[in-house]
């Protein structure tokens, strides 16, 4: 009997670990995912027959076709063929995944036209099917798959005109529009989806306004704008201007702006933006108001043209985080953050910061984390004495010099917490700072 049941544990054990693809493949049987990525397939591994529901990974490689029942045998629930180089998918590519497919990506791939196998997949969510060139949405296959799908992903500069077929999709939650070469999208383009649309991306498109059924969004959340070089910060504010009061997450990126878009005032439960590679220099000083969201938090901006803190930002006492990143930062005044109360961290890396005054920081009593990655700063902030309890001074990347000349007040800094760390090193030895601070400078002439 103790036999048979090892045997019986034994098969079991076999059974749960056992892999409906074979190597190269992986699988993580816990999870039941499947990885083939990056194998340089050209066609999809044989499948062994397997009871569960599975992700599959099959992207970049070199498919070029799904053919029938070529994953028959499994219950397949989410599908990756990003980046191969498909033409053809099979009107029966996903039989007996019909009611199990739910996540459908097929990004970066060669087909012309929205398959018609997508249309059996009864409850599929989620469908991303950018950098394809299709030059339509298939009416058939959409009115199919309207009533589940929730999340869309699509756009092609192929596509010469707005989809008809988009009307029939009412339940969405989240759209990203790609690489859509014609100036403007119909006014009424978010109307079918006006209650349930969340997340909205545009990206790389040639649009130079926005339709004025985004207005409509009460619901909308999230906004992403990447690449929409025809697009001014001028369009956003006139069709746009305050009336999005769900806005949460924005991302402005790449899109050539010379100033960020008037749009934030009633955006009462905002809690961050992101702007990234714009060449914003200013900023209007009434973009914000001091109590405008106790829910803003985090203000992220990256590789700008910004040569100060802008006062609109500076005045805002709910944001914890704010991030100025590669750009044109070169000196800290007494009163840059005086009305940043709340302000945890502070991060300007990468800026050509050379100079902090000695009186800034005294308004910021919640101040801890401070980070000047790879400015041209050459000593260590006197400033930092103005703050409660800082706990991290970041400088790696800086050419600090330790000398009890540069960095000997230090040891009239009586209130150092303990727990205070710098981190980086002294550009005139091999030594890190914390070291040079906690053993060298008491050994400084008193001043």
């Amino acid at each position: 009997m103790k036999q048979v049941a090892l045997v019986v544990l034994s098969l079991l054990s076999w059974h749960c670990l056992a892999c409906p693809f074979p190597p190269p493949c992986r699988c993580d049987a816990s999870s039941s995912t499947v990885y083939c990525r990056s194998l340089n397939l050209t066609s999809v591994p044989r499948i062994t027959p397997i009871n569960g529901s599975w992700t599959i990974f099959l992207d970049d490689n070199h498919l070029n076709n799904l053919p029938a029942n070529v994953f028959l045998g499994i219950k397949v629930h989410m599908l990756v063929l990003d980046n191969n180089e498909i033409e053809r998918i099979d009107e029966q590519a996903f039989s007996g995944s019909e009611d199990s497919l739910i996540f459908l990506d097929i990004i970066g791939n060669k087909l012309s036209s929205l398959p018609k196998a997508i249309a059996g997949l009864n409850k599929i969510m989620s469908l991303s099917v950018s950098r394809n060139p299709l030059s339509d949405l298939d009416e058939h296959v959409v009115l199919n798959i309207s009533k589940s799908l929730m999340f869309l992903d699509f756009g092609s500069s192929e596509m010469l005109e707005w989809p008809k077929s988009m009307k029939y999709l009412t339940n969405l939650a989240s759209i990203d529009i790609s690489d859509l070469t014609f100036p403007s999208l119909p006014d009424d383009v978010f109307q079918p989806c006006v209650t349930s649309l969340n997340v909205l991306g545009l990206h790389n498109t040639s649009v130079t306004r926005l339709p004025s059924s985004i207005t409509k969004l009460e619901a909308l959340q999230n906004i992403k704008l990447n690449g929409n070089h025809n697009l001014s910060s001028e369009a956003i504010s006139k069709m746009v201007s305050n009336r999005l009061p769900g806005l949460i997450d924005v991302t402005f990126q790449n899109n050539g702006l010379d100033t960020l878009p008037n749009i934030f005032l009633k955006a009462s439960h905002l809690y961050i933006i992101t702007v990234a590679d714009e060449p914003i220099s200013s900023l209007d000083d009434n973009l914000f108001s001091s109590d405008f969201s106790s829910n803003f938090q985090v203000m992220r901006m990256n590789n700008t043209k910004l040569s100060r803190v802008p006062s609109c930002i500076s005045k805002v006492k709910s944001i914890k985080r704010l991030e100025i990143t590669y750009s044109n930062i070169s000196s800290i005044g007494d009163n840059d953050f005086n009305g940043m109360t709340d302000l945890n961290t502070l991060v300007l890396s990468g800026n050509p910061l050379t100079e902090i005054s000695d009186g800034a920081f005294q308004k910021n009593e919640r101040l801890s984390f401070l980070v000047f990655e790879e400015t041209k700063l050459q000593s260590i902030p006197r400033a930092i004495q103005n703050l409660t309890s800082p706990q991290l001074l970041n400088l790696s990347g800086c050419s600090i010099q330790c000398t009890c000349e540069n960095l000997g007040w230090m040891k009239n800094w009586r209130t150092r917490p303990t727990y205070f760390q710098i981190v980086g090193g002294c550009s005139n030895m091999h030594r890190d700072l914390m070291s040079y601070v906690n053993e060298e400078i008491p050994k400084c002439p008193n001043k």
